[in-house]
């Protein structure tokens, strides 16, 4: 019996579509940095999910179908253009480095520039690597996830992971005025 009774092929594609386009959308924007390129990418995801649907055979894998697409089309546009991902989508996603307007304008411009770094951090990466670090750390997937929706064995995500976190680091600890070794190190032990 078909995982969605009677319902034609265009009706039950929408209704898993309208469940994960946020999602598809969010993995897009961590990816190409920027919310147009991000809204072409999640169109032609969906379209290309949309193609490939009749593969879909289980509800509960249908969100990580939809986000490796997503995936594997920001992964290909990147490849084409090797732009610069940057991190501005942090803030849509809901960080906020305390309220701001409670910041002195020192704090804000410090700020200000912490994240530039960052940004400029996470685009010397690979794509593999940044992939990697968009799919765990804003995305939250488990590396298990990680690894099913790549087809990566375990052992080399987690050291993929690990080899883009020191490399993120050390850029970051070149710094020091705006990173201290200790908070680094901090905020790496919590993504664990």
């Amino acid at each position: 019996m078909s995982l969605f009774g009677k319902k034609s092929r265009s009706e039950r594609f929408e209704e898993l579509a309208a469940q994960h386009e946020r999602a598809v959308y969010l993995t897009c924007l961590r990816m190409m940095s920027n919310r147009e390129d991000a809204l072409d990418c999640a169109q032609e995801a969906m379209l290309n999910a949309y193609r490939a649907f009749d593969r879909v055979e289980e509800e509960a894998a249908c969100k990580a179908w939809f986000v490796k697409i997503a995936h594997n089309v920001c992964v290909d546009q990147l490849r084409k253009r090797r732009n610069i991902v940057s991190l501005d989508s942090l803030r849509e996603d809901g960080y906020d480095p305390a309220d701001e307007k409670s910041l002195s304008p020192y704090a804000r411009l410090e700020e200000k520039e912490r994240m530039q770094l960052l940004k400029e951090a996470v685009a010397d990466l690979s794509d593999e690597q940044r992939s990697m670090i968009v799919l765990r750390d804003f995305r939250n997937m488990s590396y298990e996830e990680i690894g099913e929706m790549l087809n990566v064995p375990l052992g080399t995500v987690k050291s993929r992971i690990k080899r883009a976190r020191e490399k993120i680091k050390k850029i970051l600890l070149q710094k020091t005025e705006l990173f201290s070794a200790d908070s680094v190190i901090e905020n790496e032990g919590r993504q664990k």
